[in-house]
C-alpha cells in the first residue's frame, strides 16, 4: 500500500495534540500500527538479514584467507569487511530489543580501536574479548586494522606472532558473525510482533524506540564520525585523524555517507509510512504551522551536498580541519535541533538519553 492510500484509508487512529498556541485540539490522523509493521517488515528485518549475511560472508572469506594467504584471498576479505561495515550503517539506529540487551552496538562498533592493546593481547596469546573492557579490542574496528595496517599478508605469514594474529583475526571475527545472527534469530522468533504491536508514546514504546535510537545513531554520525575527530569536544581542540571511523582502510567517508543516507531513508520509512509521514499528518491537520517534514529532509539534502565535496581519505580533512569539514559540522549540528527538539515536541515522544556535548 502507498503512502498517499495509507492517508486516505479510513483505519487511521486519532491522536490528539493540542497547539502551543491554541486551546483547541486538533485531530491528527495517522496510523502508529502501519508504521511499526512497516519499519519491521520492510527496513528492520531486511537489514538485520543483509547484515548478518554478509557477516557470514566476512567468516567464509576469513577462513579462505587463513586456508591461503595471499594477495587474492586478502583482497577478497577485505572487501567482505566493506560489505559487513556498509549494512552495518543500515542496523546501526535499529539498537532495540535484542540489540540493546546484548550490547550490539559497543560490540560491534566502537571505534578508535585500541591497536596497542590488540598488539599486545596478540603478543600474550591472550584471546578473550568477552569482558566488558574488551569493546575496543573486537568488532568492526579490529578487523579493520587487523586486515589493513601495514605489510599485512607478512603480518600472517612470516611474522613472530603470525599464528596468535591468525586465532585472534579467526576469533573476532566469529563474535561479530555470532552476534549478527543471534539479533536476526531474535526478530524473526517473535520480536517483530511484539515491536508492532507496542504502540503508543510512553518511553517504552516502539515509536519511543524508534525515534531515541534514530537520534542516537545520528549523532553518532555527527560526534563520532566528524565532531570528536575534529576535537569538538576537548579541552586543546587538536584534531585526531586517527580516530575516525576504518581509518586503516580509508573507507570513512563513504561510511559516513552510508550512514547519512541511511539515517535519511530510516526518517522517510522507505517508500512507506515513516517519522516523515508522522510528522506531515500533524501538518497536514494544522496542528503545526511549519512542515518539519520537509525542513528535516531539505538539511538531509545540504548536509549530503556537503559531504560529496570531501574526498578520500577523510582523515585529511579532519587533520587540517579545513573549511569543508567545518562547514559539515555545522550542517549536521542543525539537524539535531530538528530531530532531537522539534520532531520530538511534535510527536509528544521524551527523549530519553542525554549526551555529552550539550546538544
Amino acid at each position: 500500500m502507498n503512502k498517499i492510500n495509507l492517508f486516505i484509508t479510513v483505519l487511521f487512529c486519532t491522536i490528539l495534540y493540542s497547539c502551543d498556541d491554541s486551546s483547541d485540539s486538533v485531530s491528527v490522523e495517522f496510523s502508529q500500527k502501519e508504521m511499526l509493521e512497516n519499519y519491521s517488515d520492510n527496513l528492520i528485518l531486511p537489514a538485520f538479514k543483509a547484515y548478518s549475511e554478509s557477516t557470514a560472508a566476512l567468516l567464509v572469506a576469513t577462513n579462505q584467507f587463513l586456508e591461503n594467504t595471499n594477495d587474492v584471498t586478502l583482497t577478497d576479505l577485505r572487501s567482505k569487511l566493506d560489505d559487513a561495515y556498509g549494512n552495518w550503517a543500515k542496523v546501526n539506529a535499529f539498537q532495540y530489543g535484542e540489540a540493546l540487551t546484548s550490547n550490539l552496538l559497543v560490540n560491534t562498533n566502537s571505534f578508535p580501536t585500541k591497536f596497542s592493546e590488540i598488539e599486545t593481547k596478540i603478543a600474550a596469546g591472550d584471546f578473550n574479548i568477552e569482558s566488558i573492557s574488551s569493546f575496543n579490542v573486537k568488532g568492526l574496528p579490529a578487523l579493520d586494522y587487523l586486515l589493513n595496517v601495514g605489510a599485512t599478508l607478512d603480518l600472517y605469514t612470516t611474522d613472530a606472532q603470525e599464528e596468535n594474529r591468525r586465532m585472534y583475526l579467526t576469533k573476532v571475527v566469529n563474535a561479530v558473525n555470532n552476534d549478527a545472527i543471534a539479533i536476526y534469530d531474535s526478530w524473526t522468533s517473535g520480536y517483530s510482533d511484539e515491536f508492532t504491536s507496542n504502540e503508543g508514546v510512553d518511553p517504552s514504546s516502539s515509536i519511543s524506540y524508534i525515534i531515541n535510537e534514530f537520534n542516537k545513531a545520528y549523532e553518532r554520525c555527527k560526534n563520532q564520525r566528524v565532531g570528536y575527530a575534529l576535537g569538538k569536544n576537548s579541552i586543546s581542540g587538536n584534531s585526531s585523524p586517527m580516530s575516525v571511523e576504518a581509518y586503516y582502510s580509508q573507507e570513512t567517508l563513504d561510511l559516513l555517507k552510508s550512514n547519512v543516507t541511511s539515517l535519511k531513508n530510516i526518517f522517510n520509512g522507505g517508500s512507506e509510512l515513516g517519522l516523515a509521514d508522522y510528522l506531515k499528518a500533524y501538518y497536514t491537520a494544522g496542528a503545526v504551522e511549519e512542515d518539519l517534514s520537509e525542513k528535516i529532509n531539505n538539511q538531509f539534502d545540504v548536509i549530503l551536498a556537503q559531504l560529496d565535496k570531501c574526498s578520500d581519505p577523510f582523515s585529511n580533512h579532519i587533520d587540517q580541519k579545513d573549511e569543508t569539514v567545518e562547514t559539515l559540522y555545522t550542517e549536521m549540528s542543525k539537524l539535531v535541533v530538528m530531530i532531537k527538539s522539534e520532531m520530538p515536541s511534535i510527536l509528544s515522544v521524551k527523549i530519553t538519553y542525554q549526551d555529552s556535548d550539550g546538544d
